[in-house]
């Protein structure tokens, strides 16, 4: 049975409104795995995931991340968004691990988020080459990150583990240009 608890913060003070770094909560986070040659998996599923190596789609308030062959993380905010998503998945041969509850997600404008990132982590996020809709697995502070290029362009969503959440909180506040 899911678990209906709400999702706590993962920091000791929650970032205040106007904050340059903003943690997301009450998110649905699922890893998606896809079954092996299955062809057109994603449109049995109505949803448009993307196959391409460090890119991201969205449907309406669904946001599906590519991790690796046939892994995706799904991520939405919104409960409608799901639906009977979860019996589609299992139908068509693939499974969801939930991730809710263990990753913390921080939300970046994008302009500062690069500068932010620059300072200890190896990805080339210059605005030609990561693009809106991209995404991409890297370290951060020898922290394992996956960091998002929102499709408008002007945020970027980090992904860390729960346990990390206020380490990396701290680490990107200290990075931050001062305000």
């Amino acid at each position: 049975m899911p678990d209906p608890r709400p999702r706590r913060s993962a920091l000791n003070r929650p970032p205040q409104p106007g904050e340059l770094i903003q943690e997301r909560t009450d998110l649905w986070i699922q890893r998606l795995y896809g079954p092996d040659r299955q062809s057109d998996f994603g449109g049995k599923l109505g949803l448009d995931l993307p196959e391409q190596a460090n890119r991201a789609s969205q449907d309406t308030a669904l946001h599906a991340l590519w991790l690796a062959p046939r892994e995706w993380l799904l991520v939405s905010d919104a409960d409608a968004a799901r639906g009977n998503l979860a019996a589609r998945i299992v139908a068509n041969g693939g499974a969801l691990s939930d991730l809710s509850h263990a990753r913390t997600v921080f939300r970046i404008a994008a302009g500062p988020a690069r500068n932010i990132l620059a300072q200890g982590c190896p990805l080339d996020l210059r605005p030609a080459i990561f693009l809106p809709g991209h995404c991409a697995q890297s370290v951060l502070a020898s922290v394992a990150i996956l960091v998002h290029h929102l499709a408008d362009g002007a945020h970027m969503d980090i992904y860390v583990a729960r346990s990390y959440g206020q380490y990396m909180y701290d680490w990107l506040n200290d990075a931050a240009p001062p305000t």
